[in-house]
């Protein structure tokens, strides 16, 4: 909600009846592998967040975690809990990930036991060369908790913001790899952008989704082709 660049864009409504926040919940709630139980919203807690909180308490029974502004990692650290299990992150701009695309990565994480997958160029990364074949802001992140975690004493300031910061800066020991785009994803041309970072995002969002009668929690763009 404390967006520079467009503020209150998680309650921005980019249909008739759903907001931006919506979308990112509704698709991932339809994955085969995400539920109420297992889904969280990482927020701040700061006082401009809490009509985020109150709407996403109102509408969907999942869970929420409050914490630093600028220290990202620092409310994967309140997810903390013993054991290795993976994390999938989805970024709250991003509102066309496909229910479809999320399984599909998921499985290709845990059939080649990968210990980190992605679909996103790092752009602040001067050690990952990989572009995306996906277009901007179809963007997901998979990892075992382990592998974050382990390097928690050398989070600073610089790369707070980050949390997957050592993976894609090859920090970590790990197996790494992006994770490449197929079937109708294929023909998505690089120059579209799915992400609201700006009013100029929304308007061209919100464009596309009721030129293609977008729903949350479908296969959007995987049936726009």
């Amino acid at each position: 909600m404390g967006s520079k660049r467009f503020p209150g864009k998680s309650l921005k409504k980019i249909d008739s009846k759903n907001r931006l926040i919506d979308y990112v919940i509704l698709n991932a709630l339809k994955s085969k592998y995400l539920n109420k139980k297992n889904v969280y919203v990482l927020t701040s807690k700061l006082k401009n967040n809490i009509p985020l909180i109150n709407h996403i308490k109102k509408n969907y029974q999942i869970n929420i975690i409050t914490g630093s502004e600028e220290n990202v990692f620092s409310r994967y650290k309140l997810l903390n809990k013993k054991g290795n299990y993976a994390i999938l992150r989805l970024t709250g701009d991003n509102p066309l990930i496909d229910p479809l695309l999320i399984d599909n990565f998921l499985e290709t994480f845990f059939k080649k036991k990968i210990d980190y997958l992605t679909t996103r160029a790092m752009e602040h990364s001067s050690r990952w060369k990989t572009k995306s074949s996906f277009p901007k802001g179809i963007s997901l992140e998979v990892f075992n908790s382990k592998n974050l975690f382990q390097k928690e004493l050398e989070f600073n300031k610089c790369n707070f913001e980050f949390p997957t910061w050592f993976f894609f800066n090859k920090k970590i020991k790990a197996k790494i790899k992006k994770f490449n785009s197929f079937g109708n994803y294929k023909y998505l041309s690089k120059n579209l952008s799915f992400t609201l970072d700006n009013h100029k995002d929304y308007i061209r969002l919100k464009s596309f989704i009721n030129k293609n009668n977008c729903k949350p929690g479908e296969n959007n763009i995987w049936n726009t082709f």
